[in-house]
Parts: C-alpha cells; sequence; structure tokens
C-alpha cells in the first residue's frame, strides 16, 4: 500500500540531509523507503546493515563499494589509503571519501542529490564508528542525502542537526497507520468484507501497526477468528501473537509448511537455493503464491529475484526448524551452504553457519580464499570468530597440555617469547572474545590492542586470529 503522505514527507529532503525513519519492528520503514525510490527515481545506493558491519573497516568499505555502483571512482583514495596503513587515522578515510562526494557535487547535472540508504542502523553501535559516522554527516555536502531506517534514535547529535536544519525524523507517531489508511489496507490490500466500523476498531486495536493489522486480516480470511472476538480481548499483543502465527502455519499445506521452514533456514532466499534445498524445481511459483497470499514476505529487490520473511515470522518457522530431527535439519542446512558457496553468498553461508551452530563448517570457511579475496569480509573475521566457540580441536589440546604447559599459550607450537600482557590477549583470543571486548576485560585503548595483537602475529609467524588458532592446535614438532 502507497503511504502518500509520507512519501510526501521524504520529498521534502535534500542535500547535505540526514532522513531518519525509526520504530519497532513491523511499522514498514524499509517498505516506505522502497517505495519513495520507486515513486520519485534517482540514483541510489542501499545498504542492508547487520552486525557483522558494526566494525570500522568493514562499514567504509561496504559504503564505499555501495556509493561505486553509482560513481565507480568514489573513494578510490579512500580505500588505498585503508590498503597501504591499515593503522591509518580513520578521519582520513572519511575526509578523503567526503572530498569525491564534495567534487561530484561539482559536476552533477541534476539539483536532485543521490541518495545513501543505510538501512537497519540499529546495528552499528560501534562508539568509534559512530564517531566517524557523524564526522561524515557534519560535513556531508549537497550531492547526496543519507536515509537511515532504524529501531531506535542513534546518536548522531540529532538535536543540533535539527536546530542546523539538517534532520528529517520519522518516528512511530509518524509510521502509525491513521484511520483512513487502515481502512485502506484493510479493503484493498487484504480485501476484507467487514464494515468501516468493524475494521476502523481492529485498525484502533493494533495502533496502526501494520504488521499486527496483517496477522489480523489473515486471522479473518482463514476465519480462525471472528472480528467480534478480536474485537472483545482484553488486548492485541502488538508485538505478535503467537496464538495467530501458529493458526496461519497450520492453515497451510503441509507442503505449503515444509517449504516455509526449508526457505527460513537462510537469513534471505530465492527460488534458485530453494530448490537446492527443497530438491523440487517449483520453488518460483511457490514464492509468488506466498508474495499474493500476504504471508509475511519482503521482497528485497526491485527485481523480486531474493526474499525475506518478516523477522517475527521467520524467527516462528526457526522454531519450528528445530522440532526436527538435528540430523535432517543439518542435512538441509548443507544443501543450503553448499548453494551459497557456488554461487558466491559467502556472508549469507557464514550467518548460516553461525545460526545453526555448523561449528567445522564455518572454519573451514573462514581458512577458505575466499576471505583473502572479498573486499570488506577479512574485516568481520574477528566479528564472526566472537560469535563461535573454541573448535573442539582446541580444547582438546589445551586440556591435553595442561599438565605440561605453564600457561595456555604453551600448546607445543613454536612460538617466540610473549610479554605478560601479549599472553593474556591470547588467552582472550582463544576464548573467542571480540577485540571490544579484549580491550574492556584488559582496560586498554582498542588501538593498544592493536598494537599488541600485531606484535603477538608478528612472534607467532600467522597473519589472522584463524592462523593463531590453528597454530595452536597444531602438535608439537
Amino acid at each position: 500500500m502507497v503511504r502518500k503522505r509520507l512519501l510526501q514527507t521524504l520529498r521534502g529532503s535534500g542535500g547535505g540531509s540526514l532522513c531518519l525513519v525509526f520504530a519497532p519492528a513491523g511499522y514498514g520503514k524499509t517498505t516506505l523507503v522502497s517505495q519513495w525510490l520507486h515513486y520519485h527515481p534517482h540514483q541510489f545506493a542501499w545498504l542492508s546493515l547487520g552486525p557483522e558491519h558494526n566494525v570500522l573497516e568493514v562499514f567504509w568499505q561496504y559504503v564505499i563499494q555501495s556509493l561505486q555502483q553509482i560513481q565507480p571512482r568514489l573513494g578510490h583514495e579512500a580505500l588505498s589509503i585503508w590498503l597501504q596503513s591499515p593503522r591509518c587515522n580513520d578521519a582520513s578515510v572519511v575526509i578523503s571519501l567526503l572530498n569525491d562526494l564534495d567534487s561530484l557535487s561539482e559536476h552533477n547535472q541534476s539539483d536532485d542529490p543521490i541518495t545513501l540508504v543505510l538501512d537497519d542502523f540499529h546495528y552499528i553501535t560501534h562508539p568509534e564508528l559512530i564517531g566517524l559516522i557523524n564526522l561524515f554527516l557534519d560535513h556531508l555536502p549537497s550531492s547526496i542525502r543519507v536515509v537511515m531506517t532504524a529501531r531506535a534514535l542513534p546518536d548522531l547529535k540529532l538535536s543540533r542537526r535539527r536546530a542546523n536544519g539538517q534532520l528529517l525524523q520519522m518516528g512511530l507517531d509518524e509510521l502509525r497507520f491513521d484511520e483512513r489508511e487502515a481502512l485502506e489496507f484493510f479493503h484493498r490490500c487484504m480485501a476484507l468484507p467487514q464494515p468501516d466500523t468493524t475494521l476502523s476498531a481492529l485498525g484502533h486495536k493494533t495502533e496502526g501497526w501494520v504488521a499486527g493489522m496483517q496477522l489480523v486480516a489473515l486471522s479473518l480470511k482463514s476465519e480462525l477468528a471472528s472480528a467480534d472476538t478480536l474485537l472483545h480481548k482484553p488486548q492485541l499483543d502488538r508485538h505478535v501473537s503467537d496464538y495467530l502465527l501458529e493458526e496461519v502455519f497450520q492453515k497451510q499445506t503441509a507442503e505449503r509448511q515444509r517449504f516455509l521452514v526449508l526457505s527460513a533456514l537462510t537469513p534471505k532466499f530465492c527460488a534458485g537455493l530453494c530448490n537446492a534445498v527443497s530438491g523440487n524445481g517449483d520453488s518460483l511459483q511457490v514464492i509468488l503464491a506466498l508474495e499474493t497470499g500476504d504471508l509475511f514476505l519482503v521482497p528485497m529487490d526491485n527485481h523480486r529475484t531474493w526474499y525475506r520473511y518478516h523477522d517475527l515470522f521467520r524467527q516462528f518457522l526457526l522454531q519450528m526448524a528445530q522440532q526436527w530431527a538435528p540430523v535432517e535439519r543439518i542435512a538441509y542446512c548443507e544443501r543450503a551452504l553448499s548453494w551459497l558457496q557456488e554461487n558466491g553468498n559467502y556472508v549469507d553461508a557464514m550467518e548460516l553457519c553461525i545460526q545453526h551452530e555448523l561449528w567445522p563448517q564455518a572454519h573451514r570457511l573462514l581458512d577458505d580464499e575466499w576471505l583473502q579475496l572479498e573486499q570488506g569480509v577479512a574485516g568481520s573475521r574477528a566479528y564472526w570468530l566472537s560469535r563461535m566457540p573454541l573448535a573442539a580441536g582446541a580444547e582438546k589440546a589445551r586440556v591435553r597440555n595442561t599438565d605440561q604447559a605453564e600457561s595456555p599459550l604453551e600448546t607445543g607450537c613454536e612460538i617466540e617469547p610473549l610479554t605478560r600482557r601479549e599472553q593474556a590477549v591470547l588467552a582472550l583470543i582463544q576464548q573467542g572474545l571480540s577485540n571490544k571486548a579484549i580491550a574492556e576485560s584488559l582496560f586498554i585503548s582498542p588501538n593498544t590492542l592493536k598494537v599488541h595483537i600485531r606484535n603477538l602475529y608478528g612472534k607467532m609467524g600467522v597473519e589472522n586470529r584463524t592462523q593463531a588458532l590453528l597454530k595452536l592446535q597444531s602438535p608439537s614438532r
């Protein structure tokens, strides 16, 4: 459904501004921005953020790569600064990118700036990264606007930006469906036959929350509950009713239920991936039927190739997957993993391994050559490792050498003598802690930690965390 009043608000934004769309899950933030780009076509770069982007190098590499889809020369100097000196002043990278964007405005023949969309910005919390993003926004040239969607207000000096006229902000009150929009949604999108008075009351009951309205409509269409029953319930849980989710799922055929669970194993899916996992060749037809039936499906591109489920519905489907026999579930996950690797979707492959605790497969992925070749991916290694437990082999090696080693570091591999601080750092690396967690644990700054890690890797003769862990697992020679 087209949100005309909100689209008109977004059209009022200009170059050099920040447009912030924030609300809890299920209020249509991403859908609204997608509609705006569709009905107001112009050059834009879209970056869907996740926890793996909450790393300095990873975030800016992905931002630059997204902008290069519009202008290939943008950010070349910034990337080269990082490649030549990874421990450089990170602000210099941001300033270099700003200079490129400023130069772009001089040659822009259109009055309409390009748009950088940062979807799901709530995943970005790293203090130093937030500081650099503030620097970026402070000097944003007229050639670009930044649009963010988030589930909470980010720490981006919003009061000052609002006072300077740089901020366009849309929150829960704006995103809620008003009475007219609720009626249009129920009648035109969900084809409900109930009278306006009943539908208006249901819209009020859900507080204009579109995901809740969709659940109510599906329940009414499937005759799982009457409007009177829903209206007279003491309250309708705006975060989602497990009952409604279960009833919607149980109303599907056994074949459709199986497809729903299989397609939810990965964060996003397409017909080819679903065909490989299910062993059938009709996934495209099933996906189109699901989209027609409004079954919590969200298209992720204008070509309708990749899809994902509403977050709350996917959580339910993953709970259903946990009820399968582990051998069966893992077999389907490995089919998905194989397809993702063959088609170059390495980040999704790592997320699949971590989410389903496929630790041997995850370690093999980390050691694969693709990690050295994919720009932006290598910087995520520490983040992924922080979410993984110690490999079984490393734990056995640690136990086996407990009686022979004075510290966890003397595990049989040849290492130059380490300082006490380097021993502490390596011990925490073995525990799978992220760099941020290690710095906090040792009460040192991130920059000081980088120096210790650099010296540590030099003494061990390794280049990264995975190689260090593997060396600790190696038997003595």
